[in-house]
């Protein structure tokens, strides 16, 4: 990919993330958010503090990853909101310096743009440094989102992945599930995605940020050893492979419930159900 100018629009795909490509990463770098979406897959909602991954944790995980996997398609910062990181920029820049050779973006809410819709030094920088920009609206105007990066030069780094009018509940938090490759084959959910928090790979969402749902509920939906990578020296390209199937975690998925529950780009209110079948402490 090379850090250069987009000759042509980025094209979002889910079809790469979920099935088979070289791996997407995606980096969590704060569970804080200046939305609160009701179901929200990453339990934004829940995060009683904003956990901003430090600038060292980040360059050395970053150097890990890129020495582990050499191939990745796509190094994606995300969160909670992303740019609300103090040293969002920082962060970026050393992103695109150790990923020289693939895709850098951000997930955002779009919110950003009320900041840096006239500063040119930032939008030089996306456009020089090719950074892609994976935007769910929120029922804002598409057509000012357009203007923005068009005025900037910037239309090819833009790219839509969601509306944000409809949200379904991908996280089911439950019991004594199964766990089966027939079950990992069937969820589907981001087969070609590295998604890393707080020093760790997971293989989904919902085992990545189930300590936001645990706190905030005060339950305690097991994580063990198994269902993590940590981030170290050791960490090979191997390892990574054999990672990507069942974990214990699993079973605490239900899959049945998946998609069963439609929320209307509404707040949050916080309760068990968005993201779970049970509404009574987990032993």
């Amino acid at each position: 990919m090379g850090s250069n100018v987009l000759s042509n629009r980025y094209e979002f795909d889910f079809k790469r993330i979920q099935f088979k490509d070289s791996y997407h990463i995606e980096y969590c770098i704060t569970d804080a958010c200046d939305r609160s979406c009701a179901c929200c897959s990453h339990l934004a909602p829940l995060a009683k503090s904003p956990n901003f991954v430090t600038v060292e944790n980040f360059a050395k995980h970053a150097e890990i990853l890129r020495g582990a996997i050499a191939d990745a398609h796509a190094f994606w910062l995300t969160g909670g909101e992303p740019t609300l990181h103090p040293q969002f920029m920082r962060l970026l820049g050393i992103a695109r310096n150790v990923f020289n050779n693939c895709f850098v973006g951000v997930y955002s809410n779009g919110n950003f743009l009320k900041k840096y819709e006239n500063d040119v030094g930032f939008w030089e920088f996306v456009r020089q440094n090719g950074v892609v920009w994976a935007i769910t609206s929120y029922g804002g105007s598409k057509e000012y989102i357009d203007g923005v990066f068009t005025k900037n030069g910037c239309l090819n780094n833009l790219a839509y992945v969601h509306s944000g009018e409809l949200f379904y509940n991908l996280t089911n938090y439950s019991c004594n599930q199964p766990v089966s490759m027939e079950k990992y084959n069937k969820c589907g959910w981001e087969r070609s995605k590295i998604n890393v928090r707080n020093g760790k790979i997971f293989n989904c969402p919902s085992a990545e940020f189930v300590d936001l749902f645990n706190n905030y509920f005060k339950l305690n939906v097991k994580l063990c050893k198994n269902d993590f990578l940590e981030i170290n020296g050791q960490l090979t390209a191997e390892m990574i492979k054999n990672f990507k199937g069942p974990v214990p975690f699993c079973g605490n998925c239900d899959l049945t419930q998946r998609y069963k529950k439609i929320f209307k780009n509404s707040p949050s209110k916080r309760e068990i159900g968005e993201w779970s079948t049970f509404n009574q402490e987990i032993e």
